[in-house]
């Protein structure tokens, strides 16, 4: 007997800030915090010093600086119910609860992990193998502006920002040229 695997459907919050993904990457060894809206796609990433507790919470604090409903994370030490810093912040900074991702299912995080192989291409590109965390960060923040004014999401047919927020920045394409110093290059001279 034959059995039939179940069509893929994907899952999403109805409004923005009602789940928030949290996950760490890693580049060139310097440790990148990443956060995504699950209903609009918007990403926010930092890179931070090392991976502890209380420096994973600040990050979380400067990248998303309001309350949200629900927190999505992996198992990781950082993140763990046994964490009593964690939970702080939780009982602090969420409305609701703090999920975790089922173990060996990276499916739970799919949407943020696309956001970080994005983000990790763009960095190797950028950077190489360089692990200055300012220059590291400059590029992260370019990469954010474009992918949350820039970057249309077929799935949720529109842009992150303009989903998250209602409107893209103003004069995102132009703050994007700047930023990777192509404005000599793009510029129409008379």
């Amino acid at each position: 007997m034959k059995l039939l695997q179940k069509e893929w459907r994907s899952f999403e919050w109805g409004h923005p800030n009602r789940l928030i993904q949290a996950d760490l990457t890693k580049l060139n060894g310097i440790n990148i915090l990443t956060m995504e809206d699950d209903h609009s796609r918007k990403g926010w990433a930092m890179a931070i010093p090392d991976a502890t507790t209380t420096t994973v919470i600040d990050a979380m604090k400067t990248l998303i600086r309001r309350k949200y409903d629900n927190l999505l994370t992996d198992n990781g030490a950082q993140f763990s119910r046994a964490n009593a810093e964690m939970r702080k912040y939780c009982d602090e900074w969420l409305d609701e609860k703090h999920i975790w991702s089922s173990i060996h299912h990276p499916q739970t995080l799919r949407k943020l992990s696309v956001f970080q192989k994005g983000l990790k291409r763009f960095l190797r590109h950028r950077i190489g193998k360089k692990r200055n965390i300012s220059e590291i960060n400059h590029w992260i923040d370019v990469y954010d502006h474009w992918y949350n004014n820039g970057s249309y999401h077929s799935s949720i047919g529109t842009y992150p920002e303009s989903r998250y927020s209602g409107k893209r920045q103003e004069n995102w394409y132009e703050k994007l040229i700047t930023a990777i110093k192509l404005d000599n290059v793009l510029t129409l001279k008379s």
